[in-house]
C-alpha cells in the first residue's frame, strides 16, 4: 500500500532567491544615486538658481547681501537644506543596504526607491518655502518658482509615483484575489 498524502498544507519556506535572480543585483546602486541627484539639484536650485533667476541682473553676493540686510540669513539655511537632502539618500541608502541582504522582494527595494522619489517633491516645497518668502518680501516680487528647474522635480517625483502605483497594482491585484477565494 501506498501512503495516502497528508491534507495538512505546509507552506513552502519563503525564498527570494529566484526572484533576485531573475531581477539581477546590477541595478540597486541606481535608486541612492538618483536620490542623491535629486536632492543636489534640490538644494542647488533653493540656493543658486531660483534667487539668480527671481532677481535677473543681480549676482548671488548682491542677492544675498540685500537678504542679509533685511534681516534674513541664507547661510542659516544651508545646514537644513543639506540636512534635509542627506535625510532623502539616507532613506535610499537603508532601503539599498536592506535589499542587498535580500531581506525584501525585488519589487519591494524598487518601491522604497520610488517612494523616497515620490517624496521629493514635498521636500523639495518644504525646504524652498523659507528662502521663496525671504526673496519675496526682501524684493518685493512673487514667492514662487522662477526657475525652469522645479517642474522638472516635480516631473520627476511625479513620475515616480506613477511608477510606484502601477508596480503595486499587481500586488493589490492577487491580494484581493486571495481574499476573494477565501472568503
Amino acid at each position: 500500500m501506498h501512503p495516502r498524502p497528508s491534507t495538512v498544507l505546509v507552506p513552502a519556506p519563503r525564498s527570494y532567491d529566484a526572484a533576485w535572480t531573475r531581477w539581477g543585483m546590477w541595478w540597486l546602486p541606481l535608486g541612492p544615486a538618483l536620490v542623491a541627484c535629486y536632492a543636489t539639484v534640490m538644494v542647488l536650485t533653493i540656493l543658486v538658481l531660483e534667487p539668480l533667476a527671481a532677481m535677473p541682473g543681480m549676482t548671488q553676493a548682491e542677492i544675498f547681501g540685500a537678504l542679509a540686510a533685511a534681516g534674513w540669513t541664507v547661510a542659516g539655511n544651508v545646514p537644513f537644506l543639506v540636512a534635509w537632502a542627506a535625510l532623502g539618500v539616507g532613506l535610499s541608502v537603508a532601503g539599498c543596504t536592506v535589499a542587498l541582504r535580500r531581506r525584501v522582494a525585488p519589487d519591494t527595494a524598487v518601491a522604497w526607491q520610488l517612494a523616497v522619489l515620490a517624496l521629493g517633491a514635498p521636500a523639495y516645497f518644504w525646504g524652498s518655502f523659507g528662502m521663496g518668502m525671504n526673496l519675496a518680501d526682501t524684493f518685493m516680487i512673487t514667492g514662487g518658482d522662477h526657475s525652469a528647474v522645479p517642474p522638472v522635480l516635480y516631473a520627476v517625483s511625479g513620475g515616480a509615483l506613477v511608477a510606484l502605483v502601477v508596480l503595486q497594482v499587481p500586488r493589490v491585484v492577487r491580494r484581493v484575489r486571495v481574499r476573494v477565494r477565501r472568503g
